[in-house]
């Protein structure tokens, strides 16, 4: 078998590192020590500094493929490309949230404080955070879309106004639960789409 180049050789290091902290993360927090994620990728504190400048770079590179697959994973168009209507979406995302694989989550070793704190001290993570939160919307505002079309929702609500307020209500919602406060995910809701069907 040939020998990997050098580029090929420096990718792998590359990807290892990032695999290594999407592995140890939704262990060992966010703050996971430099040494134990190069150690588990099997390279040294040098070959980490080749790629990224700092652990923020590195939780950027993570925050952007684990935010980008939780997306597509959660907003799934129907086979013919369109968007699914709200409700479908709304079970989708509670089955997410109930079984610990929401990103932002104890489960998945980023808390809400944390993700805030890391976007206090580096602009790119909050830039990417935002960039996520307004992708969100703009996919929301398509199931809002199709549940109007389905005659589901008041064809008087504004999309974009209703896909802004469910996921900010998504946001706060969460940080409560990762602060032990009692919800009930099903029943909250089932109401909130209760005051929003025509």
């Amino acid at each position: 078998m040939p020998k990997p180049s050098r580029a090929e050789a420096k990718q792998a290091s590359r990807e290892a590192l990032i695999k290594s902290a999407m592995e140890l993360m939704p262990k060992k927090g966010i703050d996971v020590s430099l040494d134990e994620l190069c150690a588990h990728a099997g390279y040294t504190r040098g070959a980490f500094y080749v790629h990224f400048k700092n652990r923020d770079e590195l939780t950027l590179e993570v925050m952007t493929i684990n935010g980008e697959l939780w997306l597509n994973s959660i907003f799934s168009p129907k086979p013919n490309g369109e968007a699914e209507n709200l409700i479908t979406m709304v079970q989708r995302f509670l089955s997410e949230m109930v079984s610990g694989t929401y990103p932002i989550s104890q489960e998945a070793g980023l808390r809400p404080h944390q993700l805030l704190e890391a976007c206090a001290r580096s602009k790119p993570i909050k830039q990417r955070y935002l960039d996520l939160i307004a992708d969100s919307i703009r996919r929301l505002t398509e199931n809002v879309k199709q549940s109007q079309s389905d005659q589901q929702l008041s064809q008087t609500l504004d999309p974009e106004q209703v896909a802004s307020l469910l996921l900010a209500l998504a946001i706060g919602t969460h940080t409560l639960h990762d602060l032990d406060y009692p919800i009930d995910f099903s029943k909250g809701s089932m109401t909130l789409l209760q005051l929003l069907v025509k």
